[in-house]
């Protein structure tokens, strides 16, 4: 119980016989009191029985007023825990305000298409081996699935499982697969494999397997038997089947070769290319890829956007010059993403020769296409000779010759399609490598050059010139290359064949520069008259060949068993047996023709110099005239004679005829992308008809009227398509032909065979349309007359 303020409570007397109900005890604590100073005041009566009432009393409300302090004191905790709870609640509800107001503002600024539960989903069920992704090159990604293919047909000869195989692969699977594949002689469809000749080869497809082994199985093949297989394995394979050590030459084309082989291509009617904007394509891409040493994919996927044509002014003040500027995107990104490089090509007023000049060739096909921008829905610069009426306004430095931003991802160099109508430029697809390949391969044996010519030559050629060159430095070398160590070069594309005169280095004699680029280059072998191909006695020797003889009299039994029409057996198993061997027999023909081509070349490379050596030691000259262009007995279209003269044309002597110059170069570029060319012809040149001769006869007229012109040969094409009889043209393209079956052959191959379900089928000599395929073989019996 509390005390009392003022009061002065004694220690109470307790005897030890005594109880606690003892009245005789005296509490004097309540009874009295004491003043302010603290005495005791005496003068008061004690009153015994009262004050023992009063002081229950006191107790009593003591006792109340303590209870009435609890209960106020817990009504207070109650009411601050209360507040405290609000204000926590308050401060919960801010902070969950705050939270959902930064949620909504992240959101907004971030705009995410799905809720939080799509990626907790997500991190549940995903397939990391979805997620996987290795930054490979087509050609890479082409070579591991044959070896995919490769390992799948090796397990399913020896009836086992390809996945097993994997798990318990070891040095004796990887020998014996190698092994199995060095014997394989037929490919897919039962195609003839050329097979693997060098020991390069065989190290690539061990390259690649154990990159597809690590796809497949997640995990590397063990170092023990990767060792073993490059320690043992290899070697004992390539002694065994005579690979060779030897690593294919690398032929390098200089710029002299550079020249020979562009003019070729220009000049030279032994090879067509269906559509003339594809020739101009390949000149194109000789150009820029002598000169700037790109990788042939990269300059294959050159875009609109990449291509930036400016009116520069030149700082010495002579005239304003045909700035060109592309960018190379496409390159190499196993190891990472590559900076793009940017490349500048100025134009060379009074240029030799055109040939080289990428202005010409890259403006001919701009205009060709409408490639510029319009302005108000208006095309602005629309031919070349607008070019001759600009200038660069004062106090600027340029002007800018914009593409239209519709055309940013279309390819610059596209390939070819057929139609009905005959061949086309694609819209969007791009010329491959393998098309390019066999083009540059042509052109080179056209110019009769010994090495074989290929794309990565240029970029050879290319960087020998930039090695050689005082003007480049190794860090720019390297960044034209796409290098990130300047070893690369060294290693792979550092020509093995010094050009340099050492002797005289060392005698301390003047080097003889010239003779040593002219020991250098490849058109030192050049032979006019080297045999490139085969003539018609020739070509029919190899049909005397024993194994020749066989397949010709299988497919003839097999032809009589079927009877003809043999195609009415298609899908037969004869009819599939009676393919193969005709296409067996056209390759062992097609074979054996190289190898005797080949054979005469090199018997000709042999001998000749022999020959020549004999005749002027026995003092016999002979007058050979070497036809270094055009061929005698090719008749040249006019479009092509003009791009000829144009590109081939000497410098003028003034500025103002050498823009005409370029005006005219420019022309005739655009109009021979418009022109169609048509396809090489396939029969040898002694069975090609020559040129007819036409005589000149003066005759005087004395009626006064002039005689109405001859009828073009496109008149009397139409003529003859339109009349009653079998016509020996055809009503599509107005190709002649001596027979009206060779007319119906060509429609078929020509046109027919390649009408897509979505070509639009028209006649534009009658101008209708056509519902679809047989709708247009009738209409050519019905209305001209054509058995198709």
């Amino acid at each position: 119980m509390a005390r009392r303020r003022g009061s002065v409570v004694p220690s109470p007397i307790v005897s030890d016989d005594s109880d606690d109900s003892d009245e005789s005890m005296m509490d004097t604590d309540s009874d009295v009191d004491s003043d302010a100073s603290g005495e005791t005041d005496i003068t008061t009566p004690i009153h015994h029985g009262d004050g023992k009432k009063e002081k229950e009393k006191e107790e009593e409300e003591e006792e109340e007023e303590e209870e009435e302090e609890e209960e106020e004191e817990e009504e207070e905790e109650e009411e601050e825990e209360e507040e405290e709870k609000e204000e926590e609640e308050e401060e919960e509800e801010e902070k969950e305000d705050e939270q959902q107001d930064i949620d909504d503002l992240a959101e907004l600024l971030t705009e995410n298409n799905h809720s939080p539960e799509h990626y907790l989903n997500m991190m549940q069920t995903i397939d990391l081996s979805r997620t996987e992704c290795v930054n490979y090159a087509i050609g890479t990604l082409a070579l591991q699935d044959r070896i995919r293919q490769e390992w799948l047909s090796y397990c399913k000869f020896l009836k086992s499982d390809a996945k097993a195989m994997y798990q318990q692969l070891d040095y004796r699977v990887l020998f014996t697969f190698f092994e199995w594949m060095l014997n394989q002689r037929r490919g897919k469809n039962g195609r003839r494999r050329q097979g693997i000749k060098r020991k390069s080869a065989l190290n690539t497809y061990w390259k690649n397997f154990r990159t597809v082994y690590e796809l497949e199985m997640h995990e590397k093949i063990d170092k023990d038997t990767s060792r073993r297989i490059v320690k043992n394995g290899i070697p004992f394979l390539v002694k065994k089947y005579r690979l060779s050590n030897k690593p294919r030459p690398k032929t390098t084309v200089y710029l002299d070769d550079l020249i020979r082989v562009v003019e070729t291509t220009v000049t030279t009617t032994k090879k067509k290319f269906g559509h003339g904007r594809l020739r101009i394509s390949l000149i194109l891409y000789f150009q820029l890829a002598g000169f700037s040493a790109n990788r042939p994919q990269a300059l294959l996927s050159l875009c609109y956007r990449h291509i930036k044509v400016t009116l520069i002014k030149d700082p010495e003040g002579g005239p304003n010059n045909i700035l060109i500027e592309f960018t190379t995107e496409f390159t190499k990104q196993f190891l990472g993403e590559k900076e793009e490089t940017e490349f500048v090509i100025p134009e060379i007023i009074f240029d030799p020769s055109l040939i080289l000049s990428p202005q010409v060739i890259l403006l001919g096909l701009l205009f060709a296409d409408g490639a510029f921008a319009r302005l108000d829905g208006e095309r602005i610069l629309t031919s070349a000779s607008q070019l001759l009426d600009l200038d660069i306004p004062e106090d600027t430095y340029q002007l800018e010759f914009n593409l239209d931003p519709g055309l940013s991802d279309i390819p610059i160099l596209r390939r070819s399609e057929r139609t009905l109508d005959g061949i086309r430029i694609s819209d969007v697809e791009a010329l491959t490598y393998n098309i390019l390949l066999p083009w540059i391969k042509c052109i080179g044996k056209i110019s009769t050059i010994r090495e074989i010519v290929r794309p990565y030559s240029l970029r050879y050629g290319a960087g020998k010139a930039l090695d050689n060159s005082g003007h480049i430095s190794d860090a720019v070398r390297s960044l034209i290359f796409q290098h990130s160590d300047p070893k690369t070069f060294l290693k792979y594309y550092l020509h093995r064949k010094v050009d340099k005169d050492v002797r005289a280095v060392v005698q301390g004699l003047d080097p003889q520069k010239q003779i040593i680029r002219a020991a250098c280059r490849m058109i030192r072998t050049v032979n006019p008259h080297r045999p490139q191909e085969l003539t018609t006695e020739e070509s029919s020797s190899v049909n005397r060949q024993p194994h020749i003889k066989e397949l010709v009299e299988r497919r003839d039994h097999l032809s009589k068993r079927l009877g003809r029409p043999i195609a009415r057996h298609k899908g037969t198993v004869k009819y599939e047996l009676y393919t193969r061997v005709s296409r067996e027999l056209a390759g062992a023909r097609q074979r054996a023709r190289d190898k005797l081509l080949l054979e005469k070349q090199e018997k000709f490379d042999f001998e000749e110099p022999l020959r020549e050596i004999k005749r002027q030691l026995l003092g016999i000259k002979i007058s050979r005239k070497v036809k270094k262009s055009l061929d005698a007995n090719t008749a040249v279209p006019p479009v092509h004679r003009r791009l000829i003269s144009a590109l081939l044309s000497l410098p003028r002597e003034t500025l103002q005829d050498e823009m005409l110059r370029r005006t005219e170069a420019i022309d005739a570029v655009v109009d021979y992308c418009r022109f169609e060319e048509g396809e090489t012809c396939r029969l040898p040149r002694d069975k090609r008809a020559g040129p007819k001769v036409f005589q000149e006869v003066k005759i005087e007229i004395h009626v006064p009227p002039p005689p109405p012109p001859p009828p073009s040969v496109r008149d009397i094409a139409l003529k003859a398509v339109m009349e009653d009889h079998r016509p020996l043209y055809c009503f599509i393209c107005l190709d002649k032909f001596s027979k009206h079956g060779g007319v119906s052959k060509h429609i078929r191959r020509k046109h027919l065979q390649h009408i897509k379900p979505s070509d639009t089928i028209s006649c534009r000599r009658c101008d209708i349309t056509l519902d679809h395929k047989m709708h247009l073989q009738s209409h050519a019996f019905s209305v001209h007359q054509t058995v198709t």
